[in-house]
């Protein structure tokens, strides 16, 4: 074997290696963040990110666990710490969509974290112009939708009607935009049999619904939902 070849082998072995390394930290991680153990999720995501650097689901990762234990921090009053998760989270997020600046559920999770700490601005900001720069993927569109339903919900609240109504009325528009782009969008579908229902429109909601379940059946709740409609309308 020549020296080309022995030194090609030993970079695919350790390349090998680093990607195992990897995906068995981010496996271990995830599964310390579904007991809410915290803080070895987070050792565990570091070592991941010690043996690939580079990849963008770990940060989302990483951020994720932040952002959870800066909720609970919070919620056990303790403000000064949650504010420290928070900043990791933010940090960590940022991370992943340089590395990644169409992963959706980075945009998502930092969306949710600037509505939490009181910065609608920049959460819309945030998605306006991951749509700006990806006009043809449902994703963003989605993903508005859903801030635009939220932030209605804070405006009804405030007896904001007019603008609950602005927004409602923009994750309409922009539920139908992403269907245009992908028909079977089952996301999109969900999003927009859930508005239809918020709206009183039920036979509307369930259409949605079955196609949605249609384009992914693996969704137990939607057929439950399905099934409850069509119960009220009888």
């Amino acid at each position: 074997m020549t020296r080309q070849w022995i030194f090609l082998v030993s970079v695919l072995v350790l390349a090998y290696c680093v990607g195992c390394t990897s995906y068995n930290k981010n496996s271990e991680g995830l599964r310390y963040l579904g007991q809410a153990r915290y803080n070895e999720a987070k050792v565990a995501f570091e070592a991941a990110l010690k043996a690939e650097p580079n990849n963008p689901d770990t940060y989302y990762n990483l951020a994720a666990t932040y952002h959870q234990s800066g909720k609970i921090s919070l919620q056990s009053g303790q403000s000064a710490d949650a504010q420290l998760q928070y900043d990791q989270a933010l940090r960590n997020y940022q991370l992943c969509l340089t590395h990644n600046p169409n992963h959706t559920e980075a945009h998502r999770g930092l969306a949710v974290l600037y509505m939490e700490t009181q910065n609608a601005d920049a959460a819309f900001k945030l998605l306006i112009d991951w749509y700006n720069t990806h006009v043809t993927s449902p994703e963003p569109k989605i993903e508005l939708a859903r801030l635009y339903q939220e932030y209605a919900q804070i405006c009804q609240l405030q007896n904001r009607t007019d603008v609950a109504k602005e927004c409602l009325d923009s994750a309409a528009k922009m539920l139908q935009s992403a269907l245009a782009t992908d028909p079977t969008n089952y996301r999109a579908l969900r999003a927009s049999g859930f508005l239809k229902e918020q709206n009183g429109d039920l036979q509307g909601a369930i259409t949605d619904y079955q196609r949605s379940f249609q384009a992914n059946p693996q969704q137990n709740d939607i057929e439950n939902r399905i099934t409850a409609l069509i119960q009220r309308i009888n």
